[in-house]
């Protein structure tokens, strides 16, 4: 009977919590929202496949905070904004396109943070900033292509202002009509993040890539992990101007553009391959400072460096502009580069031949990031040392080799 009286004497304070537990899911449950552009209808309650929504816009516009919206393969010619926190899956880039008509930017972000996922985002413009995407909340693109966006001014493909992370995605074709137009495809003023993804094929003033930074702000961040920056072009060349805050490029291919990085901040460069850029490979101005450990500068016309390099050692250039000091750096040494292409991996990388120096050529104690953190694959996800090496050593580059070069199998 006592235990008895005391649970009923607790009863009246038991039950507004268990309410609580039972409301509390409910209050926090997403919807997922359906979209099909070929067999949908805005009058459909958008629920399911079967009953889906016919555009985009209308799926956002019944969604709430945290939701998802699936977009089923078509194209959908609208010009999208959102400020809620959201994820928009579409059924892959091939198939899932979202257009902008050539009439305004296909997706402007709000404060929010949104994932887009398997899209194709294509011929955006914006008479200003901005062609494909504007971001002022926090942008996750996965799996996604940008593609035929334009601006006057700058940021064809993108213009971020907060924070953009771009996975396994491509971004190319983008232009700028104004003669002085900065960031081809992106125009960043925040923190970028570009990991194992393709930018190529744009073009602007400055920055055919990436123009990264203003007005000395010290927040910008630009960083590059396993990723290609290739034939990108612009009037005054560099495919990457980044001009505030910091950069790290890790383990990624800079070639074949109008000219390489220009660099105005403190800047990182581990395991990069930077060749055949033809307005010349790395250039350091106005006080910025570039470190290199682990990278290959090479045949890139007009030299491979301008300015003051720092070495942390292990880097191998062509001629000898880099002046490179540091241990195990070689200068005018060619490196027996191969072709760029399709090795493995998801992006394009420029191969070793056998025979060339940058094999086991990088840190004994292993290659790492500027941070100190061993870098345990290569560009394209191989394994950093390759896994046939007998003595474990690294390479030079963002291209590890795999195959057997000293008789194991």
């Amino acid at each position: 009977m006592k235990s008895l009286r005391r649970i009923t004497s607790k009863l009246p304070k038991l039950l507004p919590m268990a309410l609580f537990l039972v409301l509390v899911p409910a209050a926090l449950a997403s919807n997922t929202w359906y979209v099909d552009g070929v067999n949908g209808n805005d009058n459909n309650n958008c629920l399911s496949p079967q009953t889906a929504c016919k555009t985009i816009g209308h799926a956002i516009s019944l969604a709430s905070s945290g939701d998802s919206i699936m977009v089923a393969p078509a194209t959908y010619t609208e010009n999208l904004t959102i400020g809620i926190s959201l994820k928009i899956i579409g059924s892959g880039a091939a198939t899932t396109i979202v257009d902008g008509g050539g009439v305004g930017t296909v997706l402007s972000i709000g404060e929010a943070q949104v994932i887009l996922s398997g899209l194709t985002i294509r011929n955006g413009y914006n008479q200003t900033y901005g062609g494909g995407i504007i971001n002022f909340g926090t942008l996750t693109v996965n799996n996604s292509a940008i593609t035929a966006n334009s601006a006057n001014y700058g940021g064809g493909g993108i213009e971020n202002f907060v924070t953009l992370t771009i996975n396994n995605s491509t971004i190319t074709g983008s232009t700028l009509s104004y003669q002085y137009g900065e960031g081809g495809a992106i125009l960043n003023w925040g923190a970028l993040t570009i990991k194992k993804s393709t930018i190529s094929g744009n073009k602007a003033t400055d920055g055919g890539a990436i123009f990264s930074g203003c007005c000395g702000s010290t927040s910008t961040v630009t960083t590059i992990k396993k990723s290609t920056i290739s034939g990108n072009s612009g009037t005054r060349g560099s495919a990457i101007e980044i001009i505030s805050g910091t950069g790290a490029i890790n383990n990624s291919t800079v070639t074949g553009n109008a000219g390489g990085i220009l660099n105005y901040v403190t800047l990182t460069i581990s395991n990069g391959t930077i060749s055949g850029n033809a307005g010349g490979g790395i250039e350091q101005v106005n006080g910025g400072s570039v470190t290199l450990q682990n990278s290959i500068i090479a045949n890139n016309s007009g030299g491979n460096c301008g300015g003051t390099m720092t070495s942390n050692g292990y880097n191998l250039s062509s001629d000898g502009t880099c002046n490179f000091t540091g241990p195990g750096d070689m200068n005018d040494t060619h490196p027996k580069l191969g072709t760029f292409g399709n090795h493995g991996g998801p992006t394009q990388t420029i191969s070793l031949r056998e025979g060339s120096p940058a094999i086991d050529a990088g840190n004994p104690n292993g290659c790492t990031d500027g941070n100190g953190n061993l870098l345990k694959t290569d560009q394209r996800g191989e394994p950093r040392p390759g896994k046939y090496k007998v003595d474990k050593r690294c390479d030079m580059g963002a291209y590890e080799t795999q195959r057997n070069l000293v008789g194991i199998p």
